[in-house]
């Protein structure tokens, strides 16, 4: 088993097991992982003896999103170098041409439910919860969840998930569609290896074109992120919400 910047990697009969391996702060995903996840998926995508892969997190849960250790951007330049790691992750992900399976336990929120939301398939537990609670700290849903979660349940359900910013448990993602299949907790990881191997089987060039069309509303969406996100979070807002957020209360938001 390799194990880079917070991520865990093992191969079992040609599935590529991938574990975000932070869990006393639930598997946050920073730069460094962001960076990371990149380049291993790239890696699988042309390894021969790599034919699946899952993407999964250590210690119960999935992840909790954005690393608020990471130091914000100070410039421009190191902005756009954030959001090019971003689309090339996501857009890496949502066209991957081998099947890519989210396993869910536990809590899938932010940036979190965003690489979940990348892949193919979502496998859950039955207590995992996702939640999207950008709102609440001044920001937009980022790494592509403005296209990839009304794709799967509608634009009106999904503006109402993202700007109620309220868990959603598992059994109700089941029945809107967020997530594909709900199984007894702790098997998530057990049932998406065996779901991925069989995926495996299938005829790929399918899964290319397929995959391929259904992102360009996604390369969007990570434009729009690129454009609008950098002044979010540079706003008297966001600053607002991280410190409400570390100080445990309620913010206190002005629209700048």
């Amino acid at each position: 088993m390799a194990d880079q910047n917070g991520l865990k990697t093992r191969i079992e009969d040609g599935v590529l097991i991938l574990t975000m391996d932070e869990p006393a702060r639930r598997n946050p995903v920073g730069h460094s992982v962001r960076l990371a996840m990149a380049r291993l998926l790239a890696d699988a995508e042309t390894d021969p003896e790599i034919r699946a892969v899952v993407l999964t997190g250590a210690g119960g849960n999935f992840s909790t999103g954005g690393d608020i250790k990471d130091p914000p951007a100070t410039s421009i330049e190191a902005s756009r170098e954030r959001f090019a790691v971003v689309k090339d992750l996501i857009g890496r992900m949502t066209r991957f041409s081998k099947p890519l399976i989210a396993a869910v336990e536990g809590w899938a929120a932010g940036a979190g439910w965003s690489l979940a939301l990348a892949c193919d398939c979502i496998v859950a537990g039955e207590s995992a919860q996702f939640l999207a609670p950008f709102r609440k700290i001044g920001l937009i849903p980022d790494l592509g969840m403005l296209a990839t979660l009304p794709a799967r349940i509608g634009s009106g359900r999904a503006r109402q998930i993202m700007l109620d910013a309220t868990p959603l448990p598992a059994t109700e993602a089941l029945r809107i569609g967020a997530v594909d299949h709900l199984v007894p907790e702790g098997q998530a990881l057990t049932q998406a290896v065996e779901m991925a191997r069989s995926a495996a089987g299938q005829a790929p060039l399918p899964r290319i074109f397929i995959n391929d069309f259904l992102a360009r509303s996604i390369d969007e969406a990570l434009e729009y992120e690129r454009q609008m996100q950098p002044i979010l979070l540079r706003s008297e807002d966001a600053a607002e919400g991280r410190a409400a957020f570390f100080e445990k209360r309620q913010p206190q938001f002005r629209g700048k």
